[in-house]
């Protein structure tokens, strides 16, 4: 009844709500629905009980994580459960890894272990991934448990060795980045821009696709291969890393976002020419926020007196820390130049070039013991005052 009049009073059909009556006379209907009658609780069933009672105890999770693990689906015996634990336990997952496994993915519980889970396993260790590999990959995401062996995890595991061409540890890393892609129609999806590399002369940079931006598979074929033709008549070098660099910031990129961030660098001085320049130098100067771009170029106008046709020739400083390279860098900079300390060839470009490491030897601890406010110096968080 409640359903059938709120119908009527969405839709403006009377004749649901079984005769032409008021919008007044609706709403009163509706308020009784709702608050004549009270509310009733679903009263706590053997199964759930049972089920939230297992998932507290054998995988450790709270009162409310267990119960909500409960809800998931019907456990009238623990017998496969308790199965599902030992196989787990004995490749190494331990109970913090199982009581993640259980929130995210409690149905896994009621899989067949020999049938479904053990198979599973097995296919990574055979292929020669370590223990740990295999235990932080499907804590992370359980619900690779529930893909078919044959149909898709095999395959795609297969098509991801040899297309990295063997290498355990590119594949492994390419995985964790997106474990999704073991779940995904790969021959479909991949293979093609496999191709599409090759054919443009990039096929020895296949593997850093994969490595770097895994999610760059799931874009549609027409448009990848655009962005291939697009990065090539820019001038990028398709047997150079960058070209993959290139490719990924496209993939993550709209037509409006591409020309809104155009305008940005022109009104910020840059020519369409520097900025593309730019682009071929450090793709990423195209993804990094407007706050951050408008807030590092203020900076080097203002404190260092640079054109930005001179960021232009050094993008990459776009995408350093603000807070904890540009600004703690600059104040030893500063600090060693008023002291005489640099010499003439060392400009703050040179530094920002450098390793943290390297630079605290050469400009921090160096000189530590006769300037004590360079480390002081170094842990700012603010730009210094002039």
């Amino acid at each position: 009844m409640l359903l059938r009049t709120m119908l009527a009073i969405l839709l403006g059909n009377p004749f649901l709500a079984g005769g032409r009556r008021s919008p007044g006379t609706f709403l009163r209907l509706l308020h009784h629905e709702l608050f004549s009658k009270p509310f009733t609780t679903r009263p706590s069933s053997p199964n759930l009980d049972l089920a939230a009672s297992f998932f507290k105890t054998s995988c450790g999770l709270s009162p409310s994580a267990a119960l909500a693990a409960a809800s998931k689906f019907n456990m009238k015996t623990t017998a496969n459960a308790e199965s599902v634990l030992r196989i787990l336990a004995s490749y190494g997952f331990e109970k913090s890894n199982i009581a993640l496994m259980a929130a995210k993915q409690p149905t896994l519980f009621s899989f067949h272990p020999e049938k479904c889970i053990k198979p599973k396993l097995d296919l990574f260790f055979a292929a020669g991934f370590t223990p740990n590999f295999i235990v932080k990959l499907f804590t992370k995401n359980p619900e690779l448990l529930k893909i078919s062996l044959e149909r898709k995890l095999s395959p795609n595991l297969h098509l991801l060795m040899t297309a990295l061409g063997g290498d355990r540890k590119i594949v492994a890393t390419s995985i964790a980045r997106g474990t999704w892609v073991l779940g995904h129609d790969l021959k479909k999806h991949l293979l093609p821009k496999m191709e599409t590399l090759r054919e443009h002369g990039a096929g020895a940079n296949i593997p850093k696709l994969l490595w770097w931006c895994p999610w760059a598979i799931t874009q549609e074929p027409e448009r990848f291969s655009k962005s291939v033709v697009l990065l090539q008549d820019m001038g990028f070098n398709p047997s150079n890393p960058m070209f993959i660099h290139g490719i990924k910031v496209m993939a993550g990129l709209t037509q409006p976002s591409w020309e809104r961030k155009l305008q940005l660098y022109r009104s910020l001085g840059w020519s369409q020419e520097e900025t593309l320049s730019a682009f071929k130098k450090s793709p990423s100067c195209m993804c990094i926020s407007e706050e951050k771009i408008r807030r590092v170029m203020a900076f080097f106008v203002e404190n260092l007196k640079w054109e930005p046709s001179r960021l232009a020739v050094m993008p990459i400083v776009l995408s350093f820390s603000f807070e904890k390279r540009i600004v703690p860098m600059y104040a030893v900079f500063s600090i060693l130049s008023k002291r005489g300390l640099l010499g003439t060839n060392i400009c703050f470009s040179t530094l920002l070039r450098m390793g943290e490491s390297n630079f605290l030897k050469k400009y921090v601890w160096k000189y530590s013991d006769t300037i004590p406010e360079l480390l002081d110096a170094y842990k700012v968080k603010a730009v210094p005052s002039n």
